[in-house]
């Protein structure tokens, strides 16, 4: 059963352009680009890799379509997922805000295909658990803050996190309250089809 603690990315803040022409900075580690507002119309180079950008990189709004804006830099254009980047003209960072912490002593993070990314997180390390929270799921997408004050975006071993407001008690009682509520309402629904049986025998 997933509990999503809510809407993929809804908790990010950013600020949105106002402007075509205004100047956007890149706040996650890859942004990639893409032909269409779609996550499968990726834009390769001549060498059949994807066009990616990366932290800090600056691209030049054109405009908003759903979760993303169509942008341009020297050599590149193509839609991007808005959530990674910010036109946030004070220079800062703009970050998710954290739901969940590493409950591990130290946990490896792999990328979102599942390759090992190399990055390690150790007990405390706050995350944002982007795509909602399964406690059967073997592995859990978040995103966190790497040394370098970009956000990465990848995936950890759910028994290594939890996520704040939800317990694995909760999660059990809310179970075993649907399971039963399953049951009663079988039974009355089992019930309802004898008595409507027994009077149409008692018609007859």
């Amino acid at each position: 059963m997933k509990f999503l603690l809510c809407a993929v990315l809804s908790l990010l803040t950013f600020m949105s352009p106002t402007s075509s022409g205004e100047t956007l900075s890149v706040i996650s580690t890859v942004c990639t680009l893409y032909q269409t507002a779609d996550f499968s119309s990726i834009v390769t180079d001549t060498d059949g890799k994807p066009v990616v950008f990366h932290h800090g990189d600056k691209l030049t709004f054109i405009e908003e379509k759903g979760d993303f804006f169509k942008v341009e830099n020297e050599e590149s254009e193509g839609y991007v997922f808005k959530f990674y980047v910010t036109s946030n003209k004070s220079g800062q960072d703009v970050y998710p805000v954290f739901n969940g912490t590493v409950i591990a002593t130290e946990s490896k993070i792999f990328n979102v295909d599942g390759t090992e990314s190399g990055h390690k997180v150790k007990q405390g390390q706050e995350i944002f658990i982007y795509g909602g929270f399964d406690g059967k799921e073997k592995m859990t997408a978040i995103s966190f803050v790497l040394d370098n004050g970009s956000l990465f975006y990848g995936l950890i071993a759910t028994k290594d996190i939890k996520a704040y407001g939800i317990s694995s008690a909760l999660i059990t009682a809310i179970t075993i309250i649907i399971a039963l509520v399953t049951i009663i309402l079988a039974v009355v629904f089992i019930k309802k089809s004898k008595t409507k049986k027994s009077k149409s025998g008692e018609m007859k």
